[in-house]
């Protein structure tokens, strides 16, 4: 038996040898599972959300953590959010809504280029903004409202493409070079020459763990231990952790994570979590301190924590993503997005089912097993998951040759998912005022949809159903997802889905209008 470790904050080329090699020396008998530059839209730290947003309560339990890991010292902050005094910080909202700034971007003499990538050194990033300036943009340590506003005029900016690339002009001379997307950022001085001037990963990447003395920015992440879909090991592979694979198994190499984990689960342990999930989730304290709440798939059907029907846990989750959260839930966890924000959506229940008599009763919305071929709806994911490179779009030939074989991306915009666990019947149009008179639907958008079960009858199987959304709640945003993202079962690589929850992981982090919650 060989173990080959992946130390995922070094260059890209690292990543790749330490894969090559474990094909190499791998052996095992596990099964796998079945299975630009025109927009200026920017955003600038702010307080909590407006007049409708209300203050977080604190939480009735006591102990914990002081904070998240790797964390520097934060600034005092309130339950409304952070406080702290910051430069302005810029990022897009959307790089192809923009209107005509070609008189506001110049382009100097001097031309950068390069590739954006996850930390993982391997990913490339669509969409992120790259600009120079003479400033050093920050990043809040606690929860924020990351408010859209414009980059000065005259700022040179680029925007990634599909593939991760940009060619940006700017003058010649030393500059802050910025590369952000969500709440990833990294800021590097550089000193531009006149003529081309191809980047390196060292400053174009995305960082891998969190350090604003030397400019490298992550969000600070809080992840609940899920009994099946183990989330750990997807942001491990994103680069926020070190792997080690064994037997065709890449998981998490535990005391290496760039996130915290909350005990969230009855059947498993991991060495160095926070405490309770349940703790996290009554304390508005410890809440603040993350940027992003991950939820996944835990306990059986018709079970979950009851914190989740906790008031004074809702409130915080409430009030939290209003402040500027963002909240990933995962099939059957999906209790938690219906205690908190049940006008965003309507799941199925196992009494809809037509198919299974034993289930005419039961209200549960945690259902069987079913793997649905999803269709991609929203052209930007659908061209980044095109332009991925081969051997990202196919995982099988890392794996077990005598496994299953695991989806590959390949007939887009059609996308089979695996693992699926619960199913959205309906998502509402959830209408707020938008400040002019007027309203605006903040409700759910649907990224994928995919058919229903024939083997349980619900979801029905002629019709596609949601199976990827994300809504807006005051100055945060909600992502649900109706299947596991990783399976507990381990493989080499990302699946199709996992590099899904990856993209979104960045997409929901960018700018947003702070339009109050829904009462």
């Amino acid at each position: 038996m060989s173990v080959v470790r992946i130390h995922r904050a070094g260059a890209a080329h690292a990543t790749t040898i330490a894969l090559t090699c474990a094909l190499t020396v791998a052996c095992g008998d596990d099964d796998g599972a079945s299975a630009t530059a025109g927009l200026t839209s920017a955003d600038a730290t702010a307080g909590p959300t407006g007049a409708g947003a209300t203050q977080a309560s604190a939480g009735t339990s006591g102990g914990g953590t002081a904070g998240p890991t790797g964390a520097s010292d934060s600034s005092d902050s309130t339950a409304g959010g952070s406080t702290e005094t910051t430069g302005t910080i810029y990022d897009v909202g959307n790089p192809m809504t923009g209107g005509d700034t070609d008189g506001c971007n110049p382009m100097g003499d001097a031309v950068l280029s390069g590739t954006v990538h996850a930390p993982n050194g391997a990913l490339p990033i669509s969409g992120a903004l790259v600009y120079v300036t003479q400033d050093e943009p920050t990043i809040p340590q606690t929860v924020y409202c990351s408010e859209c506003v414009d980059l000065p005029c005259g700022t040179p900016h680029a925007f990634t493409g599909p593939d991760g690339s940009f060619a940006l002009g700017v003058p010649p001379g030393a500059h802050n070079l910025v590369v952000r997307k969500g709440q990833f950022m990294r800021v590097s001085p550089i000193d531009a020459a006149p003529g081309d001037n191809p980047l390196g990963p060292a400053v174009t990447d995305l960082p891998a763990h969190n350090s604003p003395p030397t400019a490298e920015y992550i969000p600070r992440i809080a992840l609940a231990l899920g009994d099946h879909d183990r989330l750990e090991n997807g942001l491990a592979k994103l680069g926020l952790a070190d792997t080690v694979i064994e037997d065709y198994a890449e998981e998490v190499a535990a005391g290496t994570e760039q996130f915290d984990i909350w005990d969230n689960s009855p059947g498993r342990d991991f060495p160095g979590a926070k405490g309770s999930f349940e703790l996290l989730l009554t304390s508005y304290e410890l809440m603040e301190q993350y940027h992003i709440i991950f939820v996944p798939c835990t306990m059986q059907a018709g079970e979950y924590p009851a914190v989740f029907d906790d008031p004074v846990a809702r409130e915080n989750v409430q009030n939290w993503v209003a402040n500027g959260g963002k909240l990933y839930v995962a099939d059957w966890s999906n209790e938690l997005v219906t205690a908190a924000f049940p006008q965003y959506q309507t799941f199925w229940q196992r009494k809809d089912s037509e198919t299974i008599p034993q289930w005419a009763d039961d209200p549960t919305a945690d259902l069987g097993h079913y793997d649905p071929l999803g269709t991609v709806l929203d052209p930007e994911l659908e061209a980044w998951l095109d332009a991925l490179p081969d051997e990202l779009k196919d995982i099988n030939p890392l794996n077990d040759p005598q496994g299953a074989p695991y989806p590959v991306i390949e007939g887009l915009p059609a996308l089979q998912t695996v693992y699926a666990y619960s199913g959205i019947r309906e998502v509402h149009p959830v209408l707020v005022d938008d400040g002019m008179g007027g309203q605006v639907d903040v409700g759910h958008k649907v990224w994928i949809e995919g058919w229903g079960s024939e083997t349980w009858g619900v979801p029905p199987p002629e019709g596609q159903h949601p199976l990827t959304v994300t809504g807006e709640y005051g100055c945060g945003r909600v992502l649900f997802t109706a299947y596991h993202t990783v399976e507990g079962g381990g493989y080499v690589g990302l699946t199709p889905q996992e590099l899904v929850l990856m993209y979104l992981i960045l997409e929901i982090g960018i700018c947003q209008v702070p339009f109050n919650p829904p009462v």
